[in-house]
């Protein structure tokens, strides 16, 4: 019996997702989207929030919790163990014939034991030379480069021409958010309507369909045909490579309300599932320093800070994948998140509760008043089920930092560093 390797490629991931124990919260349509993991040995509750998103167009999917990821053999391959027994699985689950002509068995449903995929997290190598590219060295030998180095040359080619752009709107937005002398500032990019029809004109000199596969242009099917696909008149927030100095994605930030869909939010401009870049503020410099990193929720309360402290603007509380938590071994962490319970419960950690058709939430930092709490019900016959769930400050430890502090105030101060700058009680959170 001969594997038939091309046909196996060709089963729709989110269908092998489904037999490997996975499922949809809701059946989605589309060119992407979300489905709760088929690992489920990883997932303490579920996946109840679909951490595994699926690419129809290129048949992969990723799972940004587990890490699970890949066609379908690698998917079965991952849940399975083994490459000739993920091949013999896919063959006769989905009755694909053999290579050779021979038919398949019919077996019975398997169920899969998923098992914990052991996290291969990144490390930062010290003795490794941080490295200038100059894209103009690389245009000639584009068709050269590989998806990842493509998409690297083109993100960067955008983002220092938005370097190169009128900055006085931008800097009026920051000095409205009483952020004007940080000089991380100098940065952050400007991109206006005219200035993306100029930029448009001089990306001509990539291919049509990688400026479409890199979310930089619609599609030619699409309402407005290659055009471009992201809010105008934008900040632009970098995500550099560790190593060097070009751009791995970008956050876009609208400054005004001509984007009224994108009204006080910002757009990620990044390919997941060829690259997943690092957050502004993570990379050669601050892993190289010996200074606290301060973990801030989105870059306004990075700059927020005060101008000499070491930041990781990360763009949402779990926006950075395990594997990257590895590059912050050894080192000081400061969590600075809202004051909120979304906030809180992401870096601190949480117990999920249920009794009595009940469901409560309990910060980790609280854990003596869950202990009162079930000994109380117990002692008068109530089940109590009790599901921990893991914050950024145990994931982070657990990759190897050294210490981390989650750092608390009174919300009436401000509820985020952006709002203890603008009430002038900065200073009474922070060392300036």
């Amino acid at each position: 019996m001969t594997f038939d390797i091309e046909k196996l490629e060709q089963i729709p991931i989110d269908e092998v997702i489904k037999a490997l124990g996975g499922d949809y919260k809701r059946h989605s349509h589309g060119k992407q989207f979300n489905m709760m993991c088929c690992n489920k040995a990883f997932h303490q509750h579920g996946d109840k929030k679909p951490s595994l998103t699926v690419w129809v167009d290129k048949n992969i999917c990723k799972c940004h919790v587990c890490g699970i990821k890949g066609n379908p053999i690698s998917v079965a391959k991952g849940m399975l163990g083994d490459f000739k027994e993920a091949c013999k699985w896919l063959h006769e689950t989905f009755s694909i014939p053999y290579a050779n002509g021979c038919t398949p068995r019919p077996v019975a449903p398997k169920i899969v034991k998923s098992t914990p995929k052991p996290i291969e997290y990144l490390r930062f190598n010290k003795t490794k030379k941080f490295t200038k590219v100059k894209i103009g060295d690389w245009i000639d030998k584009y068709s050269e480069l590989s998806k990842v180095q493509k998409l690297k040359m083109v993100y960067t080619f955008i983002y220092r021409f938005s370097l190169s752009t009128d900055r006085s709107k931008l800097l009026e937005y920051y000095k409205g958010r009483q952020i004007d002398k940080n000089p991380h500032l100098s940065k952050i990019g400007y991109l206006s309507v005219e200035d993306i029809t100029l930029l448009l004109n001089k990306l001509s000199i990539f291919p049509t369909e990688d400026l479409i596969e890199f979310g930089i242009i619609n599609d030619a099917k699409h309402k407005f045909p290659l055009s471009w696909k992201s809010p105008k008149n934008v900040g632009v927030i970098p995500s550099f490579s560790i190593y060097t100095d070009l751009i791995e994605g970008m956050m876009l930030r609208p400054i005004d309300d001509t984007n009224k869909w994108f009204k006080g939010k910002e757009s990620r401009l990044s390919i997941p599932s060829i690259l997943k870049p690092l957050p502004f503020g993570f990379g050669y410099k601050i892993l190289q320093n010996t200074c606290d990193i301060y973990i801030t929720e989105g870059h306004i309360d990075a700059l927020s800070l005060p101008e000499n402290y070491c930041f990781i603007a990360s763009p949402g509380v779990n926006a950075l994948e395990e594997e990257q938590l590895g590059l912050l071994g050894g080192k000081n962490i400061k969590l600075v998140f809202d004051q909120d319970e979304a906030g809180l419960k992401n870096a601190l950690g949480y117990f999920e509760v249920s009794f009595l058709d009940q469901r409560m939430t309990i910060l980790k930092s609280q854990k003596d008043d869950l202990e009162g709490m079930k000994n109380i019900l117990e002692s008068q016959g109530v089940d109590i089920k009790v599901t921990e769930h893991t914050g950024l400050k145990d994931r982070l430890l657990k990759a190897g930092a050294k210490s981390v502090e989650v750092i608390r105030w009174d919300k009436d101060l401000g509820k985020d560093v952006n709002d203890l700058l603008v009430n002038g009680n900065l200073s009474k959170v922070f060392k300036i």
